[in-house]
């Protein structure tokens, strides 16, 4: 029986790691931290649970695939709960709009924003189906697709698919031919954001991820993603593999151009393959140290890298009903204050993202009691103009907290703080090897995605294979999800 070794206990090495069991490996993974989950891991206080960071599940099928791939159900290890309600999206001026999954709901969302206009309702619900279109071609074509050999990409079928996404344009200017509406834009272009870029310079492409949102609707794993997590382990473990936690790799071996094992506190451990899921960059830079890999490392620092992200982690003693498990608070200014992540600044009038579970999970926390996330988009560690000292992490905080406390029906929240914490750009280089703490790993640029971007395995280099954000198709859980299957099959072969 071969053997493989996976790094990094995140989603993608967790994924991969059971997939390859599935195949006959015999496979070790080996994690640097103490628990399991990389960025999707877990904050505790007390009766408190928080995701550390993704609280968005898409796409469900390509989280129960996995367990039907090893022929499991994936009901014996966790379960969905479907959202009615997409969004709460609370705006400056004090308004605020429930988006739902049903179309009635949907529209009377729309018609209350655009005081009945059918243009506008036309104009929106032909936004949706358009970019629908795209993803569902997206899907079939180019997101489960490896484009190791570039001829899957460089060849009149695909090209010509390529054409139909229309990806020149931005998010913004392709929202802008359909919307005239600056509260459905700006509700559109937070959702664009997700992958780590500037929605007024991104390619439209991006505009699947709210389109798609409507059309699948979002769903919540009970006890939280980091319930996933428990669940790709349990499973790991049920087909026989092992798992070592606080083991963090030194170096990924190599000899004659193949990697043959890794050294991990300078001893060295054999394997047929090495699967690394740790971040992309950091990898490159720092577990690869053949000359051999010099050229690509040069190339890694030349790479555009997304931004980073700063979350409070709140624990309350009171409920607060009108926050849904996922909210937006849309502030003032909205363009200037997307950007400035991008541009090396932290904004004063920021836009937020507010993950609320416990308004539907009561296992996270007392009765009586909320968990809640506040989420920013921050500049990555590469802008050095920012020092994440106690001060900027104290006075962005309370920044935060004072935008919240001022929408109607949470002005007391900061009288009902039990526990408080934070994750900074610094805490996503130093605890998850994260290149420049840049939380999305590399930029989803136009020249930075498909096949222009890192594939599973590197050039000239044999056995050695990679998965996560970094990786073709991109990140976001369900992307990873799909690289891992992407990384099995071009190793089967």
């Amino acid at each position: 029986m071969k053997k493989a070794i996976v790094i990094g206990g995140g989603i993608g090495g967790l994924s991969i790691a059971a997939r390859l069991l599935k195949d006959g490996f015999n496979v070790d993974l080996y994690e640097k931290n103490k628990s399991l989950g990389g960025k999707i891991s877990q904050v505790k206080f007390a009766d408190f649970k928080f995701d550390l960071t993704a609280s968005l599940l898409m796409i469900p099928n390509d989280y129960t695939e996995i367990f039907s791939y090893c022929n499991k159900n994936y009901k014996d290890y966790f379960s969905f709960i479907p959202l009615n309600n997409l969004y709460k999206v609370f705006y400056y001026d004090n308004t605020n709009y429930t988006f739902q999954t049903d179309l009635p709901s949907l529209c009377k969302t729309i018609n209350n924003i655009t005081n009945n206009d059918l243009n506008d309702m036309y104009s929106y619900l032909n936004f949706l189906s358009t970019n629908y279109k795209k993803y569902l071609l997206a899907e079939k074509y180019f997101l489960n697709t490896s484009f190791i050999n570039t001829n899957n990409f460089f060849n009149p079928l695909t090209l010509s698919k390529v054409y139909k996404l229309h990806t020149l344009n931005s998010c913004y200017k392709d929202c802008k031919k359909f919307i005239s509406s600056e509260k459905l834009i700006n509700y559109i272009l937070f959702q664009s954001m997700y992958v780590g870029v500037s929605p007024f310079s991104s390619p439209s492409i991006y505009n699947l991820i709210p389109s798609a949102t409507q059309y699948q609707g979002l769903y919540y794993i009970k006890g939280g993603m980091y319930s996933y997590i428990q669940s790709l382990r349990k499973l790991i473990l049920d087909l026989g593999g092992k798992i070592h936690l606080s083991s963090p790799v030194d170096e990924i071996l190599l000899k004659n151009n193949t990697a043959i094992g890794i050294k991990i506190k300078n001893k060295n451990i054999h394997s047929d393959l090495v699967v690394c899921s740790s971040d992309y960059s950091y990898a490159i830079n720092n577990l690869l140290k053949d000359k051999s890999i010099t050229q690509i490392s040069k190339n890694i620092n030349n790479l555009e890298h997304s931004c980073s992200t700063f979350i409070i982690y709140l624990a309350l003693d009171k409920k607060y009903p009108l926050l849904n498990v996922h909210n937006i608070f849309i502030n003032k200014d909205f363009r200037k204050n997307i950007e400035a992540p991008f541009k090396g600044k932290l904004s004063s009038n920021p836009s937020l993202y507010i993950y609320c579970p416990s308004s539907i999970d009561n296992s996270l926390c007392p009765l009586g009691c909320e968990t809640i996330n506040i989420m920013v988009r921050v500049p990555n560690l590469l802008y050095k103009n920012i020092y994440w000292n106690s001060d900027t992490i104290s006075k962005l905080s309370n920044n935060l907290l004072s935008i919240v406390s001022k929408i109607p029906g949470l002005e007391d929240l900061q009288s009902h703080i039990l526990f408080k914490h934070h994750l900074t750009p610094i805490d996503l280089k130093n605890i998850f090897n994260t290149y420049a703490g840049s939380a999305f790993g590399i930029s989803h640029n136009l020249n930075q995605s498909l096949v222009f971007r890192p594939q599973c395995t590197l050039p000239k280099i044999k056995n050695l294979y990679f998965t996560g954000a970094s990786i073709h198709p991109g990140n976001g859980t369900s992307m990873v999800l799909k690289s891992s299957k992407i990384c099995s099959e071009i190793i089967k072969e």
